[in-house]
């Protein structure tokens, strides 16, 4: 009596390209890893902040975090994610991770200049600029890292 013959099941990345899966080895994104990110970025903002509040005016430097809570978390959240979204989109195509990265390390210092340009009214002067864009790229280039190699651990790669 012989065996019939079994076709093998389909390899594992076949069936979850299959559904939709979304890809992080091919810079692919969800909902899930942009919330993500937001959590990482608020806290590197609010870290941040607590550390321009020591440098800049020492005793008082919950002042800073309650600058990064009032002005960079909202600035997170109505300019960091939408443009996250956009550049995670428009570079889905791109490869090097180096870009990526670059790209986003550019949209925060924009975003971090943006919200140095919001405080002016609270902070005479350009003392915020140069502490505002080292945070608005640390927050967009460790968010995005993170995330992504967040979701290269946990979904892994579909064709692996």
């Amino acid at each position: 009596m012989t065996t019939p013959d079994r076709s093998p099941l389909p390899p594992r990345s076949a069936d979850r390209s299959q559904f939709g899966w979304r890809d992080p080895a091919k810079h692919e994104w969800t909902a899930g890893d942009i919330k993500f990110g937001w959590l990482i970025g608020a806290g590197v903002v609010l870290v941040g902040s607590l550390v321009i509040g020591v440098i800049m005016w020492g005793s008082a430097a919950l002042m800073g975090v309650f600058g990064g809570f009032l002005l960079g978390l909202p600035m997170l959240t109505l300019y960091g994610v939408p443009v996250a979204i956009a550049a995670a989109t428009a570079l889905r195509r791109v490869a090097s991770e180096a870009i990526h990265l670059f790209v986003f390390a550019v949209l925060g210092a924009i975003g971090g200049g943006i919200t140095a340009l919001l405080a002016q009214g609270i902070v005479a002067g350009w003392a915020l600029v140069p502490s505002t864009v080292i945070v608005g790229v640390a927050t967009a280039v460790i968010a995005r890292a993170v995330a992504h190699d967040t979701a290269l651990r946990t979904r892994g790669s579909v064709d692996s």
